[in-house]
């Protein structure tokens, strides 16, 4: 059966009732079972006490035959209301004194038994053997000392318990675990039924409600009264909250845009300068070539590399570092024009991107970054550092029709200038492609 056919009642009662059920049948099985074992060691240890005790009494009357001895050890346990049988054996297995008529008596095992023992059980009678020990000391004249020899068996002594006593003890505690279980579950039950009715309604209005704003209706409102207090104020939270969502979904769109734009944007700047990165900087190239091949514009891809920038690290540590890099962005940010694009590709490296450019023009440009960068006064802690600046340009003019060859083009360029002195701004040129390639 599906369990969306089942009723809001129904399935509250079960929620409430099958838990009980399971844990009183756990709790009466786990409370029964302990029961027995303790009962059942109670018998044990009763009868075990019992012919140790009972074994030493027997020495003297065993060893010597006293029947008087004999006959008040056998009254004494006729005062033992649990004890059903005894029988007393002497080390031939003869029998000596007799309590009762045994029902499990086995002369054979009870002969065996070195120690207090339980040799089993039938019915209501449960059997115990234990051995009597003589313990005599004797003197060894000619060694000039003494020795004790070892205890050895002079006859046995055999005790029936009747656990009827035990047993009906334990059927009382079986009788009342069973009474309370019942007595729970009879309680749970009642419980339920009033939980089912006075829950039920309202809670099936506020799963209604719940379905309906599922469907996209925002809004819903739970009308009715509840049955308690508590369901009343659940129904004016579920109103005022349905009233929030309303409200709330209009302005969501926009914070989900918002934040959608803020994630775009890291995902494309550098986090320490805020400038376009790497992957930024490929699209725009990827454009600005294209474009180049459409409509025949032209511009240029410089790459910038910092001189000097890491004895700053070494000596101001990682922060004079960034902190350089920060103030270097900005300048070059301050000498190019809006449409150009400038980007941190690396450490201490930048590309720019320049649109609507002539050669001259992009040396014109590189050169003055050069020296603005040559120019730069950088203090950190008390201490003036000074760096410069090598730049290598390539030409967007549809001689270099891949964005890997433009990107080898001017990093070969700014190769090039660091090779030969560096601080300025140097063009790429193709005869000096064969040169060996930076970092060789």
């Amino acid at each position: 059966m599906s369990t969306d056919r089942i009723s809001l009642r129904a399935r509250l009662l079960l929620t409430v009732l099958l838990p009980v059920l399971l844990l009183s049948a756990a709790m009466t099985g786990l409370s029964l079972f302990r029961g027995a074992r303790m009962a059942d060691r109670e018998i044990a240890e009763r009868g075990l006490a019992i012919v140790s005790f009972l074994a030493p009494a027997a020495e003297y009357g065993v060893i010597s035959g006293s029947r008087g001895s004999l006959d008040g050890l056998i009254q004494a346990l006729q005062a033992q209301n649990d004890v059903a049988a005894a029988v007393l054996y002497d080390l031939s297995g003869h029998e000596l004194a007799r309590l009762g008529a045994p029902v499990l008596a086995d002369d054979g095992r009870t002969r065996q038994a070195k120690e207090a023992v339980r040799l089993g059980r039938q019915g209501r009678r449960v059997a115990f053997a234990a051995p009597v020990m003589s313990m005599p000391v004797a003197v060894d004249e000619f060694a000039g000392g003494r020795a004790a020899l070892a205890p050895f068996p002079v006859g046995w002594v055999y005790v029936e318990i009747d656990t009827r006593a035990y047993d009906a003890r334990w059927r009382t505690t079986v009788m009342t675990t069973v009474g309370l279980a019942v007595g729970a579950l009879v309680l749970a039950m009642l419980l339920a039924i009033r939980l089912a009715n006075v829950v039920g309604e309202p809670v099936a209005r506020l799963v209604e409600a719940v379905r309906r704003m599922a469907r996209g209706e925002l809004d819903v409102q739970v009308s009715g009264r509840a049955g308690s207090e508590e369901l009343q104020t659940l129904e004016d939270g579920f109103n005022s909250m349905a009233r929030a969502i309303a409200n709330a979904h209009k302005t969501l769109q926009a914070r989900i845009e918002q934040a959608t734009a803020r994630l775009s944007h890291q995902a494309l700047h550098d986090p320490l300068t805020s400038l376009p990165n790497r992957r930024a900087f490929e699209q725009a190239l990827e454009e600005l070539l294209s474009a180049s091949r459409r409509a025949g514009d032209h511009g240029a891809l410089c790459f910038m590399d910092l001189d000097h920038f890491k004895p700053v690290n070494d000596t101001g540590g990682h922060a004079a570092g960034d902190a350089l890099l920060r103030v270097v962005a900005d300048l070059i940010r301050s000498h190019l024009r809006s449409e150009d694009t400038v980007c941190r590709i690396g450490g201490d490296e930048f590309a720019l991107i320049l649109r609507g450019c002539t050669p001259a023009d992009v040396a014109r440009i590189a050169s003055g970054l050069c020296a603005a960068v040559r120019d730069l006064r950088f203090e950190w802690e008390g201490r003036e550092y000074r760096i410069g600046a090598s730049i290598g340009f390539a030409m967007i003019d549809g001689a270099l029709g891949s964005v890997a060859e433009l990107v080898r083009a001017a990093d070969h360029a700014c190769y090039m200038v660091k090779r030969e002195g560096r601080g300025r701004a140097m063009a790429y040129r193709p005869e000096d492609f064969g040169a060996p390639p930076p970092g060789s």
